[in-house]
């Protein structure tokens, strides 16, 4: 019986080391370049965000690694926009970094709407939809982070604005009279798919551009 308590002990523990994580000093370093105006320590609802995500993220990890050289690609936009490298890994979210995914009207990487698609330059038409392109859509979607971020100054709010659209957070920002993050996370009208992809976009930077070397973040 000892034996088996202890063999069960170790598969625990590498079960949990397995889905570590992030550390909580990458994950701040992740936050402070979106720039938030709160530490680690100050957003309650993020204090057991490797758990609550570890499942998730590691699938989206996993997915990073085996396309590392498409989405060098992509990041080396964001980075000669000026945007931080955070925003490139947006696809891993909304789509698996899968050029033709489609889901409820929104079609590939960034997954825009036909609507949103077209006010950012894209040809959406029978047998071309440019949504699919990865270079014109990474382009229009680096069109549109930059126009969030005119309106809502902040990196952090940009995210926000992409996840859930700008006129919810602008009332959810109404609401709370506050920008602040923990406070915006914790109202019951934050939509838990924004919730999501905040999150999980926070460990996948953490991990890939904030830990020395992300082969030993699983």
């Amino acid at each position: 019986m000892k034996t088996l308590t202890i063999f069960f002990l170790i598969v625990t523990l590498g079960f949990t080391s397995l889905y570590a994580g992030p550390s909580n000093t990458a994950i701040e370093a992740s936050l402070t370049s979106i720039g938030s105006p709160e530490s680690l320590d100050e957003i309650p609802s993020l204090s057991t965000i490797n758990d609550d995500y570890k499942t998730g993220y590691k699938g989206l990890y996993n997915r990073y690694k085996n396309t590392k050289e498409e989405h060098l690609k992509i990041a080396k936009k964001f980075k000669d926009a000026g945007i931080p490298a955070y925003f490139s890994l947006i696809p891993y979210c909304e789509s698996n970094f899968k050029s033709d995914a489609r889901g409820y009207g929104a079609v590939g990487l960034w997954q825009f709407m036909a609507q949103s698609g077209r006010t950012y330059g894209l040809k959406i038409e029978k047998g071309n939809d440019e949504r699919t392109d990865v270079c014109l859509s990474t382009d229009a979607a680096i069109r549109y982070i930059k126009d969030l971020k005119s309106i809502f100054k902040e990196w952090y709010l940009v995210d926000f604005a992409y996840g859930m659209g700008e006129l919810k957070l602008k009332r959810l920002i109404r609401k709370n009279d506050s920008q602040k993050i923990s406070l915006l996370l914790k109202d019951p009208e934050f939509p838990k798919g924004t919730r999501n992809h905040f999150c999980k976009t926070l460990l996948l930077d953490a991990a890939i551009h904030h830990t020395k070397s992300d082969d030993d973040t699983p």
